[in-house]
């Protein structure tokens, strides 16, 4: 098969998420199967580091479209869909949501989740900044080209259900595979991270560490809450550290911070790259993700992967993913999170067995086996099969 996937979110400066997923399904798909052509389609020229080195099955096209508003999806709706054609791929992937509507052979979307269906969680300050051309874009092009595609990927059996019920897909056209930490996440020796991030950032040990951006559904404003709840002892002993992807609601976060009385405890950290959150996972004394909602929910597992106990939401996908290896908590509940945190901090024999017990879920994800996953998808939609079954991790 000539594979063709839309691979724009690798050249993107953005980090985490969309291009999170496209990173490690390529490198994974070009590790596992040397068997099937694949051209890999960014909009902007690569960077040498984008995927080293680039297999012998695999050719980077550049198909250009990266002006505001309409570049786009000018480029995705026209110029991917005319170039598909010219290099007559058999099965076109859509990593991220949107696709070719026309596309001119069988389609596959990997539509990750259903926030973008619901505006309404979204603050009237974001509501402000997304109202726009690109905005309508997003909210009508998912559902046609998912109703158009021969097959959907999601990444949880909840994002399965949730694209099911609102979307109007069949069942049987939609398949699971879920994601992995990246193998940069692991445990390495404490000292070293503690030193690193003391180094780096003038951390000292034992910190609370949390991931904050600009969509509010992350809820970090409910965790200042239950940070605030917290014994002044313990507040003393392990600061409350974010890092943030944007920085949008880091300003209104503060002025909370100063509210709760806690803003000498509290330490925002942007810039972070990979090798310095590796450190950050490693060092934390506890890592809190209190999401209202989650697709996958990937920093859980390379939080595991890292070797630091959880303290995570119990809806969406969040327990799917952590299994027995977090301890869940009401991510509306200030005190059901401060509660759980005190636990964790207070009793060395949790916190050692969340730490075993989330080393072993970690493993138990992988992207080679997501690639080979995925690959059956192809299969299965080039050869034009019309029911197929849902993958996912036993």
């Amino acid at each position: 098969m000539r594979i063709g996937i839309d691979a724009r979110f690798l050249t993107h400066p953005q980090p985490g998420g969309f291009k999170t997923y496209t990173e490690q399904l390529i490198r994974a798909l070009l590790e596992v199967d040397p068997d099937n052509e694949y051209i890999l389609y960014v909009d902007r020229p690569p960077i040498a580091e984008m995927i080293t080195p680039l297999a012998p099955n695999a050719t980077v096209r550049v198909v250009p479209g990266t002006a505001p508003f309409i570049g786009m999806p000018w480029r995705e709706q026209i110029g991917l869909a005319m170039q598909a054609r010219r290099d007559r791929i058999d099965v076109l992937h859509a990593l991220c949501l949107t696709a070719p509507v026309n596309a001119p052979c069988p389609l596959v979307v990997t539509i990750h989740d259903t926030i973008w269906m619901f505006p309404h969680r979204f603050t009237r300050q974001q509501q402000r900044v997304r109202r726009s051309l690109m905005d309508l874009y997003y909210r009508y092009v998912p559902k046609m080209a998912a109703r158009r595609a021969r097959a959907v990927i999601t990444v949880s059996c909840d994002a399965r259900a949730a694209i099911v019920q609102h979307l109007g897909i069949p069942a049987h056209r939609v398949f699971v595979t879920y994601e992995a930490a990246a193998p940069g996440y692991r445990f390495i020796d404490r000292s070293v991270a503690i030193d690193a991030v003391r180094q780096r950032f003038g951390l000292s040990e034992g910190f609370i560490l949390a991931l904050g951006s600009a969509d509010p559904r992350k809820n970090i404003s409910t965790l200042l809450h239950a940070y605030a709840l917290l014994p002044e002892r313990l507040r003393t002993k392990h600061d409350l550290v974010i890092v943030w992807t944007h920085s949008l609601l880091a300003g209104s976060i503060l002025e909370e911070a100063r509210v709760h009385a806690i803003e000498e405890r509290l330490r925002f950290l942007q810039h972070v790259s990979n090798e310095d959150l590796v450190n950050l996972y490693n060092a934390a004394g506890l890592f809190v993700f209190p999401s209202r909602y989650e697709g996958f929910g990937l920093p859980i597992l390379e939080a595991m992967a890292c070797g630091v106990p959880v303290v995570a939401a119990n809806n969406s996908s969040i327990p799917e993913v952590a299994g027995d290896a977090a301890l869940l908590i009401d991510a509306e509940s200030p005190s059901s999170i401060a509660q759980a945190m005190e636990r964790v901090l207070n009793d060395a024999a949790l916190r050692d067995a969340l730490m075993a017990r989330g080393l072993q879920r970690a493993a138990s994800f992988s992207w080679q086996r997501c690639a080979r996953e995925t690959v059956a998808v192809y299969q299965q939609c080039s050869a034009g099969r019309k029911r197929v079954s849902a993958f996912h991790v036993a």
